[in-house]
Parts: C-alpha cells; sequence; structure tokens
C-alpha cells in the first residue's frame, strides 16, 4: 500500500481504496483480491455503533431520564415512609412493620439500582454494569416478589377496611399478587435477553414501572387517578409506561417495538387482575383469610 493512509470507516475498521471490508457474525474481515484475513473492531465505540445505531446516545440517555424521574416518584410518593416511618394511610400494621420496612427499602433499592445501572451504560462502564451491580440486581428481585407478596397478603389480613377505596381487600390482593407475577416474568425476561441491549433494557425498565404502583398512587397531584374504578392503581402505572414510550421515541427517533410488547403484557394482567379479583372463586377461596 505504500504510505496511502488508512482512516476508520463507520464500522471502526481501517480501510482504504485498496480494499473493501465486510461484516461476518463475529468478525469483520478486509478482502484484497481473492484473500480474505479477520480484522479486529478497534474501538468499543464503534462495536457499539454496529449493535445499536445512530441514535444510540440519545436512548440511553432516555434511560437515566426514566430512572431520574421514576426515582422522584418514588421519593414524593413514600415521603411519609422515608420522613417519618409511617404509611400512607397512617400507622403501619403492627402485626407485620418489620416486613413493610423490608419490602419498602428493597424497592426503594430496585428503583436506585436502575439508575445507577442506567448511568454506567451511559458513560460507557458496561462491564461493572453486567458483572457487578447486575448481580445485585439479580438477587434483588427475587426477594422483591417474595417480600411484595407477603406484605400484601397480610396486609389485606390484618387491615382490610383500608383497602376498600381500592376495590376492596380481596380484589386489591389479586392486583398486587399479578403485579408481582408481571414484575418477575418482566426481570426473567430482561435477564434472559442480557447480551441483546435492545429486549434487555425495555423489560428492566417496565418491571421498575410495575411495581412504582404504590408510589404513583401516593405521589401529590396525581394519588387520585389510584382511586378510580376500574383500573385503581394500575391507572397510573399505565399512564407513566404509555408517556415514557412517547418520550423514548422522540429521543430515539424511533418506536420501541419491545417496549410495546411488555407494555402490551402489563395492560393485559391489569386487566386480568381486574377479573380474577371480582371473580367468585377468588372470593371464596379468601373468603376466611380476608373478611
Amino acid at each position: 500500500m505504500g504510505k496511502r493512509d488508512l482512516t476508520l470507516g463507520e464500522t471502526g475498521v481501517k480501510s482504504s481504496p485498496m480494499f473493501r471490508h465486510f461484516r461476518t457474525k463475529d468478525q469483520i474481515c478486509i478482502l484484497e483480491g481473492d484473500m480474505a484475513s479477520p480484522e479486529t473492531v478497534v474501538t468499543p465505540v464503534a462495536q457499539a455503533r454496529i449493535a445499536e445505531g445512530p441514535f444510540a446516545k440519545s436512548d440511553r440517555l432516555f434511560y437515566v431520564v426514566a430512572a431520574g424521574l421514576m426515582l422522584i416518584f418514588t421519593a414524593g410518593g413514600f415521603r411519609r415512609f422515608y420522613l417519618h416511618g409511617k404509611a400512607p394511610w397512617g400507622e403501619m400494621t403492627s402485626q407485620i412493620a418489620p416486613l413493610i420496612v423490608a419490602h419498602g427499602l428493597a424497592m426503594s433499592s430496585w428503583v436506585i439500582l436502575f439508575l445507577v445501572q442506567s448511568t454506567l451504560i451511559l458513560t460507557g462502564y458496561r462491564r461493572v454494569h453486567m458483572v457487578v451491580t447486575g448481580r445485585v440486581g439479580a438477587v434483588l428481585a427475587p426477594l422483591i416478589v417474595v417480600l411484595g407478596s407477603t406484605a400484601a397478603a397480610l396486609s389485606v389480613h390484618f387491615r382490610p377496611e383500608i383497602y376498600g377505596p381500592l376495590g376492596g381487600p380481596r380484589s386489591f390482593l389479586a392486583t398486587m399478587l399479578i403485579e408481582m407475577v408481571s414484575f418477575g416474568t418482566l426481570v426473567a425476561v430482561g435477564l434472559a435477553y442480557r447480551h441483546r441491549p435492545e429486549i434487555h433494557r425495555p423489560m428492566m425498565l417496565l418491571a421498575t414501572i410495575v411495581i412504582l404502583s404504590g408510589s404513583l398512587g401516593r405521589f401529590p397531584y396525581i394519588e387520585d387517578l389510584a382511586f378510580r374504578s376500574l383500573l385503581y392503581v394500575w391507572g397510573p402505572v399505565l399512564l407513566f409506561g404509555g408517556l415514557l414510550f412517547l418520550l423514548q421515541w422522540a429521543m430515539s427517533r424511533a418506536a420501541n417495538r419491545w417496549y410495546l410488547m411488555g407494555y402490551a403484557g402489563t395492560v393485559i394482567a391489569s386487566f386480568l387482575s381486574v377479573v380474577v379479583g371480582n371473580s367468585g372463586l377468588w372470593n371464596r377461596m379468601l373468603r376466611t383469610f380476608v373478611p
């Protein structure tokens, strides 16, 4: 080639007029005549461009923005818990106060972890995201499912009267249990596709949105939405999730089909909880457990 300069193309591979390159699944090859030789991708930035497209940075920024908003809703919705150690309706249910505290701390930790994870991706610390904090999330998620399900069941058992405005204690329990199943399912899908960010990220975001029902339903100015029949606490969740979809579309210039699929599943779960919670079978099953 003599002294002809080589430049970095969009793929991050050195190229010149004398060469043409193509991508295979695991490598990029440079062809000269009939001979092909593997060439390593030069920069991580080039790899990201290949995998994520031209609006990848805006998309990563979106998740940080979404995480920040969710943290604000969490802090505002549970302000009485953080500042005074009390439940939104007053004193905590004394029989399960330690369980409620553990549940609240686990949920708050998940939202904070989501913000940390999103920030790590935005700033380029992918390995830390996957190896260190990713493992924390894999342990925290099942803990949230167990604590959330147990706290909901025991809360409606000991204090059924406080759930009257939310459709009644039995219907509320159906909502909470299906919410926990939805959260666990979305996290499981996200972890299964952790090496495919276009699937992993929206699934983890939707999982976090699902468990925001408590904080969204207690946040000033929008808390009345959680008391409106038919969906009750699902209403603010679906509204917030829909608005985030539009925000991501505006920032990344593309509709996220994986987010839409997960969101559709969440909508189905919300109506399923209404059907189950108002069914005769469900009410007969809980007759002795929930007065």
